[in-house]
């Protein structure tokens, strides 16, 4: 209980009381954010291990049912091979980027230096949906210390796909 509190104070002390206009601005406090979360699961993380390691098996049992119905429905495996890619959040996300450049290209119509600046942004963008991608799990663990786990390295692949993503917009922008 402590550290989930300690966790939550330094969470809300890290967000700002304004989101920043400009997207650069925004980039930067959703990273603070996530860097945030992950120092919020830090805290937690220990003693979550440590009262689960003190837990006997049918108490580790009772607990993992406390998870996510989310999680056990992940576990089964689907029947369809659509329902398996639809499972499989690290499947190809081809073309992701690219919605948001044609988009920027669409309403700003950049000239030829933006364009090529709008073109490395795409490829920074394309390098953080493949760190995304390789941090996706396909199978959500059943036990609270795993799911936490899972989504500290998440959340650490996030951060990274975003400063992947900043130097290029800071120079497009």
């Amino acid at each position: 209980k402590k550290a989930s509190a300690e966790a939550g104070e330094q969470f809300e002390q890290a967000c700002p009381d304004m989101v920043p206009m400009t997207p650069t601005g925004r980039l930067q406090a959703m990273t603070m954010r996530l860097q945030a979360t992950v120092d919020a699961v830090k805290i937690v993380k220990p003693p979550l291990e440590a009262f689960y390691a003190s837990l006997n098996d049918e108490q580790k049992a009772r607990f993992n049912d406390l998870g996510p119905q989310f999680a056990r429905q992940q576990n089964r495996k689907p029947g369809s091979e659509a329902e398996q890619a639809e499972a499989n959040c690290s499947s190809d996300k081809a073309g992701l980027s690219g919605l948001a450049t044609n988009r920027i290209e669409e309403n700003l119509q950049p000239t030829e230096a933006q364009g090529e600046a709008l073109d490395r942004l795409d490829d920074a963008m394309q390098k953080a949906v493949g760190i995304l991608r390789d941090a996706c799990p396909n199978v959500i663990p059943l036990t609270p210390v795993g799911r936490l786990e899972v989504m500290q390295k998440r959340l650490e692949a996030m951060i990274e796909a975003a400063n992947a993503v900043r130097p290029a917009l800071d120079t497009f922008y």
